[in-house]
């Protein structure tokens, strides 16, 4: 590893040589290269459910390019979010990521490992929901699509759910996927190797006939760790896996493994005229990480796998659009231990039909409907002093919904947009409304202000609702009965925004949010019963906690395009979050009679984060990018360590330096050599996890088009 960490600038330099020594013309124009109008004007759908450009989307938005992301040499889709401003990217081990849209992450402390996870942020491929339906989130070493798939990734900061549904509390990640161009053929693939053990591989093939369009596309990724310790909980210090416990084996059958992944997709288009077309897509994924996400086995790493197939089928008539979908899966959360497995399915279905009124607005009502099952049937294990199933059995909750959004051009400069939802959840059996008003006004062609007031709420999940977790004779000390509870409020964020954007020049863009959010119905796993004294705790139940976080922020984003050859992209957020009504303890009020609240300023999530992106295209043989990302010195808490006296909590701030260099050895083959976090500058980003290193790549790609 250190030959080609010190090799890997040697790479650049010779490559930024051999720039100068480049032919300035070329007969046949690079299919990567983009005009300035092109780099400056770039779409989303995401913000308002309508094709615009980022400069007139409503809400605080942006748009990830398949450009961006082969220039950056980004490794997967998660890594890939730190070109997008307003994101908090952290890895966990190579390849492993907690990605967050503003934070309002691991608020209540120690209230579990779960809970540092994002939990509220929607995402979806091509508009179908991903989410994970048993605590909430994402597991994105499950997405089935990797890099080669997508077309762009289109981000909404800020409550969403009046547009997608719930879930979408703090945002929305949408990934476009890619298609072949009318009457061609696109073939692509790409590999690329490193230090430590990584392989990632991704080929898709499409036809596009006119009126039909075939896909097919796989990809692979297999990563090791960068380092072999574990932390360990009882004594907070990193150790070797086999002094945690006597069954390290059996919990952890690879333990250098960071990641193993991989995914098939298939898609067929038919356009039957200019109004009617119908998508489908089918595909299906394997994954097992290390991450902290559930812990045990005294220590914050557990090994997760998923498995899971899905099916979606989007149609279009006129102004009439309908999406049904259907996933199957298999968790397993924590290999080897029990409880940890159940499978799940997810079926859902939405219809929606926009009313044009005139030429200036439009109004679009629609119905939404999800069911949701989980079961583990063959997955328990009885015994004594042993914990059995995860549910013991079936469990699922249905939700009705019903969205009605208007989009009106009030004045050729004056837009408004108002949207409203209605979610009807089987458990709890209660009706949530969700809203948004949004308005943008165009002071001239170069300068827009706009305006957003938004509430959102997340979804009911499963795990939440109908945890049963039964140990058959409780031991005080030993983690006991856990039950869910179905009488629970939903999270909710609500948030005020105010936005400015401006066209300095035609080669010179800013972008300027400003929001104030504020949540509540935080959730939490409190002990409620006891074994004689509050230190014997032999069961706990999920319960709503009185805590409430105000968030106040700004992000700014810079577009600067001085000629087609050159490109530069920096952006920063900073922001403040305060908790009111933070328990001192995890216990139910009723059983702990010393149970305080207070107020304090949160230090989880970094105050200060952001990006830069330099790309420098000199010919069109070679680009050569530089981007990076920061976040500030933060502190995380976990329940291993409920005084918060353990350094592991202490978050380093940093900076990343990645870069890339792309030779095109034609108009159809480029070679490259990437490294990530390039200059090696080796810490910690989340509670418990690895130490992480420099990955330094040399890879192929092929494009045909």
């Amino acid at each position: 590893m250190k030959s080609i960490k010190y090799l890997f600038p040697v790479v650049l330099w010779l490559a930024a040589l051999s720039v100068q020594a480049q032919e300035q013309q070329e007969e046949q124009k690079n299919l990567e290269e983009l005009s300035l109008e092109e780099l400056m004007n770039v779409p989303i759908n995401s913000a308002s459910k309508k094709d615009e450009t980022l400069f007139d989307a409503p809400l605080s938005s942006y748009t990830i390019t398949r450009t961006d992301i082969d220039r950056a040499g980004s490794t997967s889709i998660m890594e890939a979010l730190r070109l997008a401003p307003g994101l908090i990217v952290r890895e966990q081990t190579n390849g492993v990521y907690d990605i967050h849209i503003r934070g309002f992450d691991n608020i209540l402390r120690t209230a579990g490992d779960y809970s540092k996870g994002n939990l509220i942020t929607l995402v979806m491929i091509d508009n179908r929901p991903v989410f994970n339906h048993n605590l909430g989130g994402t597991f994105w070493e499950a997405l089935p699509v990797d890099l080669n798939d997508v077309e762009r990734i289109e981000i909404v900061r800020g409550p969403s759910a009046p547009l997608f549904g719930p879930n979408a509390v703090s945002g929305v990640i949408n990934i476009i996927t890619r298609k072949a161009e009318e009457n061609k053929t696109l073939i692509s693939a790409n590999v690329m190797a490193g230090t430590p053990a990584s392989t990632i591989a991704n080929a898709s093939v499409g036809k596009n006939t006119g009126k039909w369009n075939f896909m097919v596309s796989g990809n692979f990724q297999s990563r090791e760790r960068f380092s072999s310790d574990f932390y360990e909980n009882s004594t907070g210090l990193f150790v070797k896996g086999s002094a945690l416990t006597s069954q390290f084996d059996t919990y952890y059958q690879n333990p250098n493994r960071a990641m193993n992944k991989w995914g098939a997709n298939g898609f067929v288009g038919y356009k039957a005229s200019e109004k009617v077309s119908f998508d489908l897509s089918v595909g299906t994924q394997s994954s097992q990480v290390m991450k902290n996400f559930v812990g045990g086995n005294n220590t914050k790493f557990t090994t997760n796998e998923t498995q899971s197939s899905y099916a979606n089928l989007a149609v279009k008539a006129s102004n009439l659009s309908i999406r049904a979908s259907y996933m199957i899966g298999n968790d397993n959360l924590n290999v080897g231990n029990l409880p940890n497995q159940y499978e799940f399915k997810v079926a859902s279905a939405d219809a929606e039909y926009a009313i044009k009124i005139g030429e200036k607005a439009t109004v679009t009502p629609g119905l939404s409907i999800q069911s949701v099952d989980f079961n583990d049937d063959g997955y328990q294990q009885e015994g004594s002093n042993t914990q059995a199933g995860y549910l013991n059995g079936d469990a699922s909750i249905n939700t009705l919904a019903g969205f009605i959004r208007t989009d009106i051009n009030l004045t050729d400069k004056w837009r408004v947009l108002a949207a409203v939802r209605a979610d009807k959840f089987s458990s709890p059996d209660k009706t949530y409304a969700a809203y948004e008003f949004a308005s943008t006004y165009k002071l001239n062609d170069n300068n827009i202000v706009r305006v957003a007031v938004t509430r959102s709420n997340s979804g009911s999940f499963i795990g939440y609702n109908y945890l049963n977790v039964v140990q058959p004779t409780p031991v005080p000390g030993i983690d006991g009965s856990q039950q869910g509870n179905t009488n629970m409020k939903l999270f909710t964020i609500n948030m005020v925004e105010i936005g400015y954007r401006v066209k300095a020049s035609s080669k010179l863009q800013f972008d300027l949010d400003l929001f104030h959010q504020k949540a509540q119905n935080f959730t939490a796993v409190l002990g409620d019963e006891f074994n004689g004294t509050l230190n014997s705790v032999i069961g706990y139940g999920f319960y709503n906690v009185p805590t409430t976080a105000t968030q106040q922020g700004a992000t700014l984003s810079i577009n600067y395009v001085p000629s087609e050859k050159i490109q530069f992209k920096p952006f920063v957020t900073v922001q403040n979050t305060k908790t009111t009504d933070l328990p001192s303890s995890f216990a139910a009020p009723a059983l702990d009679p010393s149970l305080t609240y207070a107020s304090s300023t949160h230090k989880h999530t970094p105050s200060f984060y952001g990006g830069y992106y330099l790309n420098y295209t000199p010919n069109r043989k070679i680009n050569v990018n530089v981007n990076g990302y920061y976040f500030a010195s933060h502190r995380q808490y976990d329940d291993s360590d409920p005084a918060a006296n353990s350094s592991t909590g202490d978050i380093k701030g940093k900076l990343l330096v990645n870069a890339k260099v792309n030779w095109h050895l034609n108009s159809h083959i480029n070679l490259f050599v990437n490294g990530r976090n390039a200059l090696n500058n080796k810490s910690r980003e989340f509670f418990g996890t690895d130490q992480l290193s420099g990955l330094y790549l040399i890879g192929m790609s092929i494009k045909l088009n």
